[in-house]
C-alpha cells in the first residue's frame, strides 16, 4: 500500500516494465503520442505506475522504441537495476518478423521477439518451447494487449514486430547462478502476472493532431496537408506531386483536423489518403474508425444507383469485402469515374460543412491498386498554395 496515495501496489515485474514501454512505444508510432509513465492494473485492486522513457535515437516512422528501469523486484524476477527496452516496428519482411518470434492467437498482427540480453529456453518449459526466447505466458500476453489496445483505435490493420530486450540482461543472468539450473542462457527471463492497461482515449488522440497542426502555424504556415497515414503515399506523389513527409496525421479523425485548422487560422487544408478511409466523408462520417462506422458499400452502392446503375449491380457491392474489389466492379462495368464523380461532390459538401465555410478544402481519394480516383472541386487550386507551404515548411525543416 501506497502510504500517499492510499492505492495497493502490484508487484514490480519485468513483464509489466515491457508492457509499460511496449505501450508507449507502439502509441508514439502510431499516433504521435508521448507517454511518460503507463499505470498497469492487476488483480485484487493492485495497481503500479511505471515511468517510461523514449529513446529519441530509435524513434522514426518505421519504428519507436521506449525504455521502462525496473528496480526492486521481488524473487525470483530481476532484484537488481535493468532498463527494459521495447521497439516497436512496422513489419516490411514477413519471413523475418515471423523468424524466432512468440505468437499470440488472438492478434495475427503482431509479432513478439526477444532482442539483447533476453534469455534463450535450452530446454522445453512450461509456455515456452527449446530455442525460444523467454517469456512467461502472462507477461507476453499482457505485452501484446499493450500494443493491440493502441492497434485497435487505428483499425488494427499494422503488422507489427515487438522487440524486447535488456542490455544488461547477459550480465545479470551470469551473475545468477539460478539461471542455468533453470534451463536458460545469454539472459534475463520477461515475467509477471496478467494484467490490463487503460485504453488509448481519444482525448489524446485529439490532442495529437492538435499539437502538429499548431507546430506549422506556429511557423506561419497556413496551408496545411492532412492525411489518415502514409497509404497510398507513392500513388499520391506522382499525381499530385505532394509529399506527406510534411503531412499532419489525422488517423482516423479528419473532422477533428478540419476543427483545429479553423481555430488556428489556417486558409487552406488538403486532404489526401486511402479510398477505404476517406470515402466515409461522402456521408459526413468523420470518424472512420471501422469499429465506430462504416458505411463503405452502403456510399458506393447509393452512389451506383444514382448513376444509373443496375439493382443486380448494386446487390453485387453490397457483397464485396474492400474498396478495391467494389472499383473492380465499377471499372468492369465502365462506371467508375461516374460513381468517384458523385461521391466527391458529396464529399466537397461535408467538408464544406463541417469547415462552415471558413476554410477552402481540397480532397483526393486514392488506391494502391488504381492508384487516383477522384477530387474535389477546389482541390487543384488548394494543392498549389499546399505545395508552396509545405515545402518550404521541409527546407526549413531540413
Amino acid at each position: 500500500m501506497d502510504r500517499f496515495t492510499g492505492l495497493k501496489l502490484s508487484q514490480i515485474s519485468s513483464g509489466d516494465c515491457a508492457a509499460a514501454a511496449a505501450r508507449a512505444a507502439a502509441a508514439e508510432l502510431i499516433f504521435n503520442i508521448h507517454y511518460e509513465n503507463v499505470t498497469i492494473h492487476h488483480e485484487h485492486g493492485a495497481t503500479r505506475t511505471y515511468i517510461v522513457e523514449r529513446v529519441a535515437a530509435n524513434c522514426s516512422y518505421q519504428s519507436c522504441e521506449y525504455v521502462c528501469t525496473m528496480e526492486g523486484g521481488m524473487a525470483p524476477d530481476i532484484k537488481e537495476r535493468a532498463n527494459i527496452h521495447v521497439r516497436v516496428s512496422r513489419v516490411t519482411n514477413m519471413t523475418e518478423a515471423l523468424d524466432g518470434s512468440v505468437l499470440d492467437i488472438r492478434y495475427g498482427n503482431l509479432f513478439l521477439k526477444g532482442g539483447e540480453g533476453i534469455g534463450t529456453a535450452m530446454t522445453d518449459q512450461p509456455g515456452i518451447k527449446k530455442g525460444n526466447p523467454l517469456f512467461e505466458k502472462e507477461a507476453a500476453a499482457l505485452i501484446f494487449d499493450a500494443v493491440s489496445d493502441v492497434c485497435e483505435m487505428s483499425d488494427g490493420a499494422q503488422l507489427l514486430l515487438i522487440t524486447v530486450s535488456c542490455p544488461e540482461g547477459a550480465m545479470i543472468a551470469a551473475r545468477n547462478p539460478m539461471s542455468a539450473q533453470s534451463g536458460f542462457a545469454g539472459g534475463i527471463r520477461i515475467m509477471g502476472s496478467y494484467g490490463t492497461i487503460q485504453p488509448v482515449h481519444m482525448r489524446e488522440i485529439s490532442e495529437s493532431i492538435d499539437e502538429q497542426i499548431k507546430a506549422q502555424t506556429a511557423v506561419g504556415v497556413r496551408s496545411i496537408l492532412v492525411s489518415p497515414g502514409k497509404y497510398c503515399a507513392k500513388q499520391i506523389n506522382e499525381a499530385l506531386h505532394v509529399d506527406l513527409k510534411t503531412a499532419i496525421s489525422c488517423y482516423n479523425f479528419p473532422g477533428q483536423a478540419i476543427d483545429c485548422a479553423v481555430e488556428e487560422g489556417v486558409q487552406n487544408i488538403l486532404l489526401v489518403g486511402n479510398v477505404g478511409k476517406l470515402v466515409k466523408l461522402a456521408a459526413g462520417i468523420m470518424n472512420t474508425n471501422s469499429v465506430a462506422s462504416d458505411g463503405r458499400r452502403e456510399i458506393f452502392s447509393a452512389h451506383t444507383a444514382l448513376v444509373g446503375g443496375t439493382s443486380s449491380q448494386v446487390k453485387l457491392i453490397m457483397a464485396c469485402a474492400t474498396c478495391d474489389e467494389v472499383l473492380a466492379y465499377l471499372e468492369s462495368w465502365g462506371l467508375k469515374d461516374l460513381v468517384m464523380q458523385s461521391i466527391m461532390s458529396e464529399i466537397d459538401k461535408a467538408m464544406k460543412k463541417r469547415c462552415a465555410g471558413k476554410l477552402t478544402c481540397g480532397v483526393a481519394l486514392f488506391s494502391e491498386q488504381f492508384g487516383f480516383l477522384g477530387k474535389t472541386a477546389d482541390t487543384a487550386a488548394v494543392i498549389a498554395k499546399v505545395s508552396q507551404e509545405q515545402f518550404a515548411l521541409s527546407r526549413r525543416l531540413n
